[in-house]
């Protein structure tokens, strides 16, 4: 399934598996795949949501909040 995706791509799947293995979580929902495009850093995607002012601390308390 993965295949298909770019690297980059990947790389946020990833990290948002980490971000909901470390909220306990036994899913990954839109909000992991948020903390992961903001962990990512580097893409269109996470400049985007930098330049919005989404931090990763913030973001992650958030979803804690919910």
């Amino acid at each position: 399934m993965f295949e298909r995706f770019t690297d980059r791509a990947r790389r946020v799947v990833v990290l948002a598996q980490e971000e909901a293995r470390m909220l306990n979580h036994n899913y990954i929902g839109t909000e992991h795949i948020l903390l992961g495009l903001i962990r990512e850093g580097e893409g269109v995607a996470a400049q985007v949501l930098v330049k919005l002012g989404a931090e990763l601390t913030r973001v992650r308390q958030q979803v804690i909040q919910l």
